[in-house]
């Protein structure tokens, strides 16, 4: 009898212990995700925002139901995404119901509160499209947007310029309507949450904060690709995106210091709202220049939106989709770009911005042949807000994401 009970004791006693550690190891990282979403500008949209709101509908006077809601009652959070069931076009035509013959859609019975014009741009990725326009036409129909689908291509087969389509794309959508919110959307991206309403704001929102390959953690602080919203005014102030980066990766980086010159803080929604799937595939080639060009963002003043004029580009097409807006675009052989180093002031670009207290580094070493990473944390002082080299912003990716990583 002594003996079980000794035994009981025992287990109460572990049990116990193990409920305390569970708990303490729950609260603790609470803690550090409330502290990261704080330094990462993270929250949920509400109806504080209708102070903007009101001088865009100061005409409508004592009728505000009219209004289209925030946060429609139809909204249900997060959604299953499916992404082994790809329809054709033409089946995805027959599923998705109340779009006009341009790849828009305008809420009937509230007044719609922006303009959206959603830019993809695109190159021999119809799998993607297809995923993508399922679930996105839905999920912004229930969100009462007023939008527009602008599917920008790149003609030919030569190097990739995401930057120079895109402000392209800016340039065709406001010849064909007045659009106040530009989205930009990567195609292989499809969001989970009919919360992450597709909105702009005083600041510019990074709305794919969380991505599954990316274990839906924020990669560094002053990210901004994936999907990126801004105002028409706030493209403005930024001149929209470089032309200038050939191959993959840095344009988005040098967006984010755009945002930051111009006073704007990066927002962003939730890690539970701002989700997003990947659709794995290979990564096209790495611009070449993109350390250097990124040493000179301060060009862009010159570099962006306003100097498209003194550019050679043609438009070979622009259709209207059912699905979207297709313009294709040829802008010419790819080129190594140089900047006049001359006339623009070197800095360098930052990873962390204006998070003046915390700098985290997270060090990511290719795979050796034991397939580890090598972590390093790093605690700063408070640093100036160009004098962190973009090396510092590699950060711990997962190790079943390499195959999709393996640009970086």
């Amino acid at each position: 009898m002594v003996r079980k009970s000794r035994i009981k004791y025992l287990l109460i006693k572990e049990l116990t212990k193990f409920t305390l550690f569970s708990l303490i190891t729950i609260l603790i990282i609470s803690v550090l995700q409330s502290r990261s979403e704080k330094i990462a500008n993270q929250f949920d949209l509400n109806e504080e925002t209708q102070l903007f709101y009101k001088k865009n509908f100061s005409h409508i006077k004592n009728n505000q139901e009219k209004i289209c809601p925030l946060y429609p009652k139809e909204l249900e959070g997060l959604f299953n995404v499916d992404l082994s069931v790809i329809p054709s076009l033409e089946d995805l035509k027959r599923q998705i119901p109340n779009l006009e013959e341009d790849g828009s859609f305008k809420p009937r019975s509230c007044i719609p509160r922006e303009k959206l014009a959603i830019i993809i741009p695109y190159r021999n990725r119809l799998t993607n499209l297809v995923l993508l326009l399922k679930y996105l036409h839905p999920m912004l129909q229930k969100q009462s947007r007023y939008y527009r689908v602008f599917l920008v291509e790149q003609y030919g087969d030569d190097v990739f310029n995401k930057g120079r389509i895109m402000n392209i794309a800016v340039n065709e959508a406001l010849k064909v309507d007045n659009f106040n919110c530009f989205i930009f959307h990567d195609v292989d991206l499809i969001p989970e949450n009919d919360r992450n309403i597709y909105e702009c704001y005083i600041h510019p929102r990074h709305l794919s904060i969380a991505i599954d390959e990316l274990r839906y953690n924020l990669m560094y602080f002053n990210l901004v690709g994936g999907v990126l919203a801004l105002n028409l005014d706030q493209l403005n102030k930024t001149n929209g995106y470089s032309n200038l980066y050939w191959g993959w990766g840095a344009e988005d980086d040098d967006m984010s210091m755009r945002i930051l010159d111009n006073g704007y803080e990066i927002m962003r929604p939730t890690n539970q709202v701002g989700r997003y799937k990947m659709i794995l595939h290979g990564k096209r080639s790495r611009a070449i220049n993109r350390f250097e060009l990124l040493e000179y963002w301060k060009r862009y003043k010159r570099d962006g939106l306003n100097s498209l004029k003194d550019l050679k580009y043609e438009i070979k097409s622009l259709e209207n989709n059912y699905l979207y807006t297709n313009i294709t675009v040829d802008i010419g052989p790819s080129v190594i770009e140089s900047v006049d180093k001359k006339q623009i002031k070197h800095s360098k670009f930052n990873c962390v911005g204006h998070q003046p207290h915390v700098q985290l580094k997270l060090a990511v070493l290719s795979p050796n042949g034991h397939g580890h990473r090598q972590h390093q944390h790093v605690r700063s002082q408070p640093q100036p807000q160009n004098n962190v080299s973009d090396h510092d912003c590699l950060l711990a990716i997962p190790k079943n994401s390499w195959s999709s990583m393996n640009n970086w």
